[in-house]
């Protein structure tokens, strides 16, 4: 008997174009607005307006796997669009392409592995579209700020744009260093990145100073050469917050030419032409809990990790064909983190493990983790208070809540979600890692005392000021913590934890303490005279007494008795105890006033205060 004849398999031989992806894209988001309160459409809704399984919306949408005509059509006519024939085009496949893992940063252009953040990056495209525009992405590392940055310009390229992508980790620590010195690499490389000819020396006059140098460059020389916009890409801008005065003035920069392109006049029309892209990592805001960049973008992307949703389309992609109970134990496990999430599918890929013995074998200490747990590690290692916040993490069963600087700074080390105000570590991996070695860790180091100068901040009437102006703030009290820790480092103080609204730092001596006091008052007081706008008001106490140094902070009388000091201050002002007046009072040049003895319950006899009013 001759076989039976097989029907013919569907011809699945086209991909959305380019016009094609953008008009669907287009009608989604118009229609999320209308029928689905303006949030993006889950794939899960998708397939129900489509009828077509989430399998296959995922293959349309990625571009590069090809499906038949009439899937198109039916997409399209879902959000009352007709399939043109420039909106698809024939597929070419490469299967050799599509074995290609991308585990390093970023994820090339033609990469099937990119997943989309809608609607971030048509957000950003027509942002940059607009003159003088600017955005600035962040993130903690790893976690796709370089693979936008890429595609931005990559669709600014397509516009006819000029771009420049700069890594600011080109530049050496000693051009960084000298403010002076860097601003002019910065112009020779735009220069070059440019392709024109090198001119900086003829432009710069040391008299003028280094910003306005740099903008008369921009302004006479390298903006009025070009006839299309410039997207300038900065990436790694983080590592300029080493060298705080070169941050602080180039950021200030950078915010100058933003407002000169609003100007309105012949100027303003050159700046025009200059659109900004700002990536840089959070790791080291967890330093002080806000964003060191002075530098306020038109539109800020945070980016956030992947979403389960986007876990399975990943996971698709790398041709697995898991179940969904599959899919959501790897997310409980690593998180919708995207670069532990390349790797785990690269190891299953290469090793050609079955997911449910990968899931049962497991552990924090495996290979592929190790670097980067290592690296969490790290940035947590010298400062007590995220050690000891991470610690009771990772031993509770429950969220817990901790004071919102914290809170702020553990987000902007990625490790943590915050919901209604509690916190919990992101995913199984962390707990296993964090609980298995911090617990040893803090165990060897035995406690130890000595003498030191412990200074306490706090804010004054600061939950009063957040309940009625919360943005501002907020704003504002990042801001002056940003200049807490610069002043701290300089006056070589170590921040050990926060104090209901404020911070302890513990400096070696009185007159390191006294230095760093006086600079904090000073500074905010000339700013307020400066900006003639309300800041945020401190108090300060500083009291020299032996302190208990443990794995997890200090502790022990002296500590308690910094805190009464600080309470006993005046706005604005400082509060010592007579130990700090003894070590002081002939290097001021405005004498302390006496405050008189003041018992507090936790010293056994009276002791003498003095203040400094500014």
């Amino acid at each position: 008997m001759s076989p039976k004849p097989q029907p013919p398999k569907r011809q699945r031989g086209v991909i959305l174009s380019v016009q094609g992806w953008q008009r669907l894209k287009a009608a989604q988001r118009k229609l999320a607005f209308q029928d689905n309160r303006g949030k993006p459409y889950t794939l899960e809704q998708l397939s129900e307006r489509t009828h077509l399984s989430p399998n296959t919306l995922i293959k349309v949408r990625r571009r590069t796997i090809p499906v038949d005509r009439k899937t198109l059509i039916s997409y399209f006519s879902a959000f009352d669009l007709t399939l043109n024939p420039n909106d698809y085009t024939k597929a070419h496949t490469n299967s050799s392409h599509y074995d290609q893992v991308p585990l390093k940063s970023p994820v090339p252009l033609n990469s099937p592995f990119y997943i989309e953040r809608l609607p971030i990056e048509s957000l950003c495209h027509e942002t940059l579209i607009k003159p003088g525009s600017s955005i600035q992405i962040v993130a903690p590392q790893q976690m796709g700020k370089t693979s936008l940055m890429t595609r931005i310009l990559q669709q600014a390229r397509q516009e006819g744009f000029h771009t420049i992508p700069l890594n600011l980790q080109l530049a050496e620590s000693a051009i960084v260093r000298d403010l002076q010195r860097f601003l002019q690499w910065f112009c020779a490389v735009v220069t070059r990145g440019l392709g024109l000819p090198h001119q900086v020396p003829t432009y710069w006059d040391d008299i003028y100073g280094g910003n306005a140098n740099t903008t008369y460059y921009f302004e006479t020389y390298l903006l009025p050469q070009l006839d299309n916009p410039l997207v300038l890409a900065l990436d790694d801008a983080d590592v300029l917050f080493n060298y705080p005065e070169t941050a602080r003035e180039f950021f200030s920069l950078l915010q100058t030419w933003g407002e000169k392109a609003n100007y309105g006049d012949r100027c303003g029309q050159i700046w025009q032409k200059l659109r900004l892209v700002i990536v840089n990592s959070t790791e080291l805001y967890a330093r002080f809990g806000g964003n060191s960049i002075e530098f306020t973008a038109e539109v800020l992307i945070q980016l956030s990790e992947f979403t389960e949703e986007q876990v399975q389309d990943l996971v698709i992609r790398h041709g697995f064909s898991w179940q969904p109970q599959q899919v959501k134990q790897l997310y409980q496990l690593i998180g919708g983190h995207p670069h532990l999430l390349q790797l785990t599918l690269n190891a299953i890929k290469t090793e050609k493990i079955p997911i449910d013995q990968f899931l049962a074998t497991v552990t924090a200490e495996a290979d592929i983790y190790r670097d980067h747990l290592h690296q969490c590690l790290e940035y947590i290692h010298q400062d007590s208070a995220l050690m000891n916040a991470l610690m009771q993490l990772a031993n509770s069963s429950t969220p817990v809540e901790f004071e919102p600087i914290l809170t702020c700074r553990l987000q902007n080390l990625g490790l943590v979600q915050v919901a209604q105000g509690k916190v919990k570590l992101r995913c199984q991996l962390y707990y296993h890692y964090f609980r298995d070695r911090l617990k040893p860790l803090g165990l060897k180091v035995p406690p130890e005392t000595r003498q030191a100068s412990m200074v306490v901040i706090e804010g004054v009437n600061l939950t009063a000021n957040l309940l009625a102006h919360p943005e501002p703030t907020f704003n504002q009290l990042y801001k002056d913590l940003q200049l807490f820790v610069q002043l701290a480092q300089e006056f070589d103080g170590k921040i050990f934890k926060s104090i209901d609204q404020g911070m302890l730092i513990v400096f070696p001596s009185c007159l390191q303490a006294i230095n760093f006091a006086q600079e904090i008052q000073l500074t905010l007081q000339s700013a307020v005279q400066r900006d003639s706008t309300p800041g945020l008001c401190y108090r300060i106490g500083i009291h020299w007494e032996d302190v208990v140094f443990c794995y997890t902070g200090v502790s022990g009388l002296g500590v308690k008795i910094a805190h009464h000091l600080t309470a006993e201050a005046p706005p604005g002002g400082i509060c010592m105890s007579h130990s700090v007046y003894q070590a002081i009072a002939n290097y001021l040049s405005q004498p302390p006033q006496p405050m008189g003895q003041w018992q507090f319950e936790d010293s056994e006899k009276p002791i003498d205060l003095y203040q400094l009013i500014f």
